[in-house]
């Protein structure tokens, strides 16, 4: 329906009215008693006036007047739209209804409809005129317009504040609507309970499970004008885990390209977890079990495993690794002099000439068979033994001498001949 451009100006009486009268409509509600206000059947008599509402309809019952307010749904794709509807068969003389929407704008007639613009309480006035124009009844009604497609839009996010506690979950809404608020907040979370509430940020404790849960929870808002909107997240709870246990580290060619083999020993580990490796030598972690790792230097190495689970760690433990790396042998070798000649022997002295290990460590032990019978194992770097000569005409006599050395708890040994004239 057309609407008409009020001139407030020449109508300047009939706001004057307007708003005493709404005063007087509000005082009322506010300053009701026992003698003047009744509430029966979700009817409300205020003085003189009966309000009625049912739904989206309110009837407004005058003495002589029945006004009946109908409007749509503001929910978007809806638009909102009032219908005034009077019946004033009562009043004698009544010619002609003129309505005052109270947003500048009016119409006449029996039966009118209007939209509202801007969400806004609005004062409605309504003039009985006779044949000649006069106004010969004259009376206001109240009403909320929320606006035009009100549009929510429920949308939230989670995530777990309390690493001691992991089913205390934190949620926290970002919901919107283009007019208007958001009044209410039901959390549907996926586990048998639901809450509503006001505000946008809450926590929910999941049941505590032993194994991982994914819950669908569902939000729905509501906003002052009840429109509502929903949306579901999965939400996966972690369980939950009673593991024990450490690992196995074996080691292999401990002393030529020595290697480990670590194999998980924990208990309780549920399907489908992942093992990570920390190795502590400034390498990257690496997965797998059970895992073969060589480590490039000798050294304590503190080696963490990691139990993963859905891209969560569930479980942690550690060991300390003695590495001797990949060179953790010493080399042994030696020379020897002729001390000095005697008829019956010769005095030969012996020098250690080994080389540590190139990975680190020492040489910690030295033991020289000598060949004649004799040992030495006293960590002597420099030694001396004699040697018997033959009888004469008996030629030379070989002696076999050897040398160990140790250290890593890895040995190597060197050999060489001493030669011993006859007499």
């Amino acid at each position: 329906m057309k609407h008409k451009q009020v001139n407030y100006i020449n109508h300047k009486r009939r706001v004057h009215l307007a708003i005493a009268l709404f005063i007087l409509f509000v005082s009322t509600l506010n300053s009701c008693t026992k003698n003047d206000t009744t509430i029966i059947n979700n009817n409300t008599i205020i003085g003189n006036k009966t309000v009625s509402v049912t739904g989206d309809t309110t009837v407004y019952t005058f003495e002589n007047l029945n006004v009946t307010v109908t409007k749509t749904s503001p929910c978007y794709p809806s638009t909102e739209l009032f219908t005034f509807k009077a019946d004033a068969s009562k009043i004698k003389g009544a010619e002609s209804i003129n309505w005052y929407y109270g947003d500048g704008y009016g119409d006449t007639g029996n039966e009118v409809q209007h939209g509202y613009n801007r969400a806004a309480p609005y004062v409605v006035q309504l003039d009985i005129k006779n044949s000649n124009g006069t106004i010969i009844y004259s009376t206001t009604i109240a009403v909320t317009a929320w606006g035009q497609q009100l549009k929510p839009v429920a949308i939230f996010s989670f995530k777990n504040d309390f690493s001691n506690n992991p089913n205390y979950i934190t949620f926290n809404s970002a919901s919107s609507v283009n007019h208007g608020s958001i009044i209410n907040y039901h959390w549907n979370w996926g586990d048998g309970t639901t809450s509503s509430i006001a505000t946008a940020l809450t926590r929910h404790a999941f049941p505590t499970a032993v194994q991982d849960v994914n819950y669908t929870v569902k939000l729905t808002i509501t906003t002052d004008a009840g429109c509502t909107a929903d949306t579901t997240l999965s939400v996966n709870v972690p369980g939950t885990y009673s593991i024990s246990g450490s690992f196995d580290a074996v080691s292999y060619n401990t002393c030529s390209g020595e290697y480990f083999v670590f194999t998980p020993a924990a208990a309780n580990v549920p399907t489908g977890s992942v093992y990570s490796w920390h190795w502590s030598n400034g390498t990257g972690d690496t997965t797998g079990s059970p895992m073969q790792y060589s480590f490039y230097y000798m050294n304590d190495y503190d080696v963490i495993m990691t139990v993963i689970l859905n891209r969560r760690i569930i479980y942690t433990v550690h060991k300390i690794i003695h590495a001797k790396g990949p060179s953790p042998t010493p080399k042994a070798a030696f020379d020897f002099t002729w001390v000095k000649e005697y008829p019956t022997d010769v005095l030969v002295s012996f020098k250690n000439t080994s080389i540590s290990p190139a990975g680190g460590g020492g040489i910690n032990g030295y033991y020289w068979d000598f060949g004649n019978g004799k040992t030495d194992n006293d960590f002597n770097a420099f030694t001396e033994t004699r040697y018997q000569r033959g009888a004469t005409g008996t030629g030379t006599q070989s002696y076999p001498v050897r040398l160990i050395v140790t250290g890593n708890g890895c040995a190597d040994t060197a050999y060489q001949t001493v030669v011993i004239p006859a007499k």
